[in-house]
């Protein structure tokens, strides 16, 4: 009889467990506002914390495919991105690109080289988001992220709407507090999606 009551404790704790894991690794909704939605994430694997930003823009999705066609511009509008340049475009769809981010002082500025890819499909886009930390020399006084990969999803809607989905996880480095991820995984999400919501209305 004891050991049937072990098992059933042994039993009971697993299953505690594996929804407790389950539940930490669901998306919370972190931001809300001006139709623009926020929710971070604890990546299970690397222990560093993703963000989802989504919002519903009045837009063609033609007109968004032709402003991420235009890499150096995109310092115009992402937040927190000093410098944006394309450092090889292998075709149409595909490329490899760079951003810096502003990191407020004293902190480094983070910067990544990334592998971008364009899918299209009927009436959806997905550009996919893979960093190539060694694609280039690391530049003096800018601390390189080491891991980033994320995507930006884009769906058709009725009456010339478009869904737009952004989605990135990267290890931001060392020494860098909380407010300053924050920054970057709430604020920046939010500010990028409100500018992009300005240049594509119609």
């Amino acid at each position: 009889m004891k050991n049937v009551k072990k098992i059933i404790v042994m039993v009971l704790f697993c299953q505690n467990l594996t929804l407790a894991l389950a539940q930490s690794n669901e998306w919370a909704l972190k931001k809300d506002k001006n139709g623009i939605k926020v929710h971070t994430r604890v990546d299970e694997t690397s222990g560093n914390i993703a963000f989802k930003a989504s919002a519903i823009l009045e837009t063609d999705i033609d007109i968004l495919l032709q402003t991420f066609h235009n890499v150096e511009g995109y310092s115009q509008w992402m937040a927190d991105t000093k410098i944006s340049l394309t450092l090889k475009q292998i075709n149409e769809f595909e490329s490899y690109i760079y951003f810096e981010a502003q990191v407020p002082w004293p902190f480094e500025n983070r910067d990544i080289p990334l592998y971008q890819k364009i899918v299209k499909a009927d009436g959806s886009i997905k550009i996919s988001l893979v960093g190539k930390p060694d694609y280039i020399p690391q530049k003096k006084g800018i601390t390189r992220i080491e891991k980033g990969i994320g995507s930006w999803e884009f769906i058709s809607l009725v009456n010339n709407r478009v869904q737009v989905t952004y989605t990135f996880l990267a290890d931001p480095g060392l020494n860098i507090p909380n407010w300053v991820i924050n920054l970057f995984i709430v604020d920046g999400p939010y500010k990028t999606l409100i500018n992009l919501k300005e240049i594509v209305k119609n």
